[in-house]
């Protein structure tokens, strides 16, 4: 779960690398997508408009054959042509073109008009059974029902867009064209039954008119036979209506002609449309084809495209990964490592540092090498660092070494006046100027302390306990303040007792001068665990704030590396040394929990291993680890040291 303190990465420069490439990615894509998508949808919206033209325009036969059977209706009650009823030029086409008229995805334009046709044939026939209706208004009835019929092709027709369909829809234009040449025959044929000139011409002009547009017409190979069959008819037909026998005579012939003119239109209407059908059907299957091909490249595209981001993806978030990785391995212990090696007198040329796991040329190698870069430069820093502080550590040790010996000689000269001196103001002044001596000594071997050197003193015996605390007693500054406790009758180790003499002696100067001089600071002693003893030293001091007595406390415990607060906190970094060398846990604490004065507890840990005779019951009184200063009564009890 993420943490809560933890801020959103919403800003983009705070996104992962995946993140952004995928970003970076997403927007092309989601171009490429809305395109192919546009051209997808428009392929299969051309695709079901074709097939929808398709379909409709599949009933223009229908159509064009109710119509014809309504022409071959009317004109066989207007002039008394017998005409077989079951003959196919009758059949009922009805239902065909309702059922076109009805459809939805028909435009509602020519819907209307289909509707119309429907409409104006049924009262066309129902009025050829009217004895009351002439026979010229009849026939003007039928032109008009059969140039709405040719309108409403051409309305359905000019719907398309594919320019061999619209040529093979002017074909079928013409062929209706040439039929109603037919109304206008009729018309001069009812004229012409007078016998008059007049109607004659116009007859013949009618023919004219019929022989140019038979003429006109255009096909393949494959129509031309059936055009030629249609010319003969009309031309068989001409002779018929120009004959000057009888109409029973003639009417077996005319009739037979005119149904064959029938069947020959019907035949090149059904090419003409199974043509454009065809069209629209491979334009249908072409616009399905083309949005399938550009479906499958778009849907491959993306896949190449998010294959490839995420394969590229990875390999630059590996080698970021290993980047980081092997960045925050060096920075936080290879590099750590190194440096306290050199630190640790080790030769710098036998210390390394692995390289940066990233070795391609483009720009995070770039980076790694850089990265390589500043660590060599780090150590190499590093190695200067530690030179320089072996410079430093062997001047301080010289430096401290001699004044030190100035100070044994000063020392020596100082006990010599005061074995001789017998005055007691002089003797006192000589005491005083003892002190300060041994003050300038104690600082020599902080020096030595923090130059991580020893003193070359003679090794020393076991010592008592007592006495080493009398000796870090009677090293300090107003001495007659410590107040020593009970002390147990056990011995230190000789190789400790110098250093603990020294460290004793910084806590006791730190409680002396932290604390009002009218007060005192008790040293003294309890058993501790594991066997151990717990030395502490009691001021009533005005105290330490709780950050900085915690800061002091580290400082204790790691025992700090020597830096710029050395010469301002020389005791506690000298304190922390000599803990860390012998073992001691060394930890200040408020005395008082509240108050003015809450002074500082010292307390020194001193383990088992440093002492002798810890396993002897000790015949001493047990004095608990104080959260208080001690009362009167107890410091009153207490010895003097002087």
């Amino acid at each position: 779960m993420r943490n809560s303190a933890e801020p959103l990465r919403t800003h983009p420069r705070d996104w992962g690398v995946r993140t952004k490439a995928a970003v970076i990615v997403a927007v092309p894509l989601l171009v490429l997508s809305g395109f192919g998508g546009v051209q997808i949808a428009d392929g299969m919206q051309r695709a079901s408009r074709s097939a929808a033209l398709a379909e409709q325009i599949s009933a223009l036969p229908a159509i064009m054959r109710y119509a014809t059977s309504v022409a071959a209706t009317v004109g066989a009650r207007a002039f008394g042509i017998f005409v077989d009823e079951n003959n196919a030029v009758f059949d009922d086409y009805t239902a065909p073109v309702e059922a076109l008229a009805k459809r939805e995805d028909l435009d509602s334009v020519v819907s209307e008009d289909i509707t119309r046709i429907l409409a104006d044939g049924r009262e066309l026939t129902r009025a050829a059974t009217a004895p009351d209706t002439a026979i010229p208004l009849r026939i003007e009835q039928m032109r008009a029902f059969g140039l709405q019929v040719q309108h409403t092709v051409r309305a359905l027709t000019d719907q398309m867009e594919n320019v061999t369909a619209l040529g093979e829809s002017r074909r079928l234009l013409d062929l209706w064209h040439a039929v109603l040449m037919l109304f206008d025959q009729t018309a001069a044929y009812t004229q012409s039954i007078g016998d008059s000139d007049a109607a004659r011409n116009l007859l013949e002009t009618a023919f004219a008119s019929e022989r140019a547009a038979l003429s006109a017409l255009r096909g393949t190979k494959d129509d031309q036979q059936a055009l030629a069959e249609l010319r003969a008819e009309a031309e068989q037909r001409h002779s018929l209506l120009l004959s000057p026998t009888s109409l029973p005579t003639r009417a077996p012939d005319l009739t037979a002609s005119l149904l064959a003119g029938v069947a020959i239109r019907n035949g090149l209407i059904d090419v003409a449309v199974g043509r454009i059908v065809a069209e629209l059907d491979a334009e249908r299957d072409a616009a399905r084809e083309a949005a399938i091909r550009t479906a499958v490249l778009v849907a491959l595209a993306v896949a190449c495209t998010v294959a490839i981001t995420f394969a590229l993806t990875g390999v630059l978030v590996s080698s970021l990964r290993r980047l980081r990785d092997d960045t925050a391995r060096v920075a936080y212990r290879d590099l750590p490592t190194a440096v306290a090696a050199i630190r640790g007198d080790t030769d710098p040329a036998t210390v390394t540092i692995d390289p940066i796991g990233v070795d391609t040329a483009e720009e995070i190698g770039q980076v790694a090498r850089a990265v390589d870069g500043v660590n060599t430069q780090a150590l190499l820093l590093a190695a200067e660092q530690a030179t320089l502080r072996r410079q430093i550590t062997t001047m301080f040790e010289t430096l401290a070494r001699r004044n030190r010996s100035l100070v044994d000689r000063q020392l020596a000269l100082i006990e010599s006046l005061e074995y001789k001196e017998r005055d007691p103001q002089r003797l006192q002044n000589l005491f005083e100027l003892d002190h300060l001596a041994a003050r300038m000594r104690r600082t020599g071997e902080s020096l030595l302390v923090l130059a991580g050197t020893r003193s070359r003193r003679t090794a020393r015996s076991d010592t008592p306990l007592e006495d080493v605390m009398r000796a870090s007693v009677s090293q300090v500054e107003n001495y007659e303040r410590v107040r020593l406790g009970a002390v147990p009758p056990v011995a230190l180790v000789g190789g400790v007792v110098d250093d603990l003499i020294h460290l004793l002696t910084e806590l006791l100067d730190n409680a002396l001068r932290a604390s009002d001089p009218t007060t005192s600071v008790a040293f003294m002693t309890s058993p501790a665990v594991e066997k151990g003893l717990l030395l502490e030293v009691v001021d009533q001091g005005i105290g330490v704030p709780s950050a900085e007595l915690a800061r002091i406390n580290h400082r204790l415990a790691e025992g700090a590396e020597t830096d710029a607060q050395a010469t301002r906190h020389m005791g506690l970094y000298v304190v922390g040394r000599v803990a860390q060398r012998h073992g001691l846990q060394v930890r200040l604490r408020p005395t008082t929990e509240a108050g003015a004065a809450r002074g500082i507890t010292a307390s020194v840990y001193l383990p088992a291993s440093l002492i002798i005779g810890s396993g002897i019951e000790p015949a001493w009184s047990i004095v608990e680890r104080p959260r208080r200063l001690p009362d009167d009564d107890r410091i009153a009890a207490t010895r003097d040291v002087q």
